[in-house]
């Protein structure tokens, strides 16, 4: 007969939880213990564990377990965009290829454009960054609206991009 191990109370899971030394970098680099992770099992793991908890902090889970992560500006990257048909879609860092919501598009002077995209395990929005190149393979679809913003163009279909302030 084997015995459980005891159950930790709520409080030390939470400092457990939070404990973590896990960091992604602004260009999605991620860290531990301020050493960059290296292995890309690893990497892939904990990119395809990205989420949100309950509370909207960023998490990432392996398994059933999970823990706290600093995060510098967005959790995924989109790396490549391409039209399929009347739609776009966005090649993410964490290997899934979804559709651009183009509702979701987002104009950060200084830092580019951004979108969201569903956590694989609770589906939550996590941010995601276009890269250089994602942006580049979007601009075909884009066209100055004037007052210094950008309106995306798929067909009759014309959305100007919301710019943050």
């Amino acid at each position: 007969m084997s015995d459980a191990p005891p159950a930790l109370d709520p409080n030390t899971l939470e400092r457990l939880r939070r404990g973590v030394p896990l960091r992604m970098t602004a260009r999605g680099e991620l860290l531990f213990d301020e050493g960059p992770i290296t292995h890309p099992r690893v990497r892939q793991a904990l990119r395809e564990g990205l989420d949100v908890s309950d509370g909207g902090e960023p998490i990432v889970r392996l398994g059933a377990q999970w823990c706290y992560l600093t995060i510098e500006d967005c959790p995924l990257r989109a790396t490549a965009v391409r039209r399929d048909g009347d739609a776009l879609r966005m090649r993410l860092d964490d290997g899934r290829e979804l559709p651009l919501p183009p509702q979701s598009l987002l104009d950060e002077p200084g830092r580019g454009l951004r979108s969201q995209a569903p956590s694989r395990g609770s589906g939550r929005a996590l941010a995601v960054r276009f890269t250089n190149q994602a942006q580049m393979d979007l601009a075909p679809w884009l066209e100055d609206a004037g007052d210094d913003r950008t309106a995306l163009v798929l067909g009759d279909r014309r959305l100007v991009i919301p710019r943050s302030t």
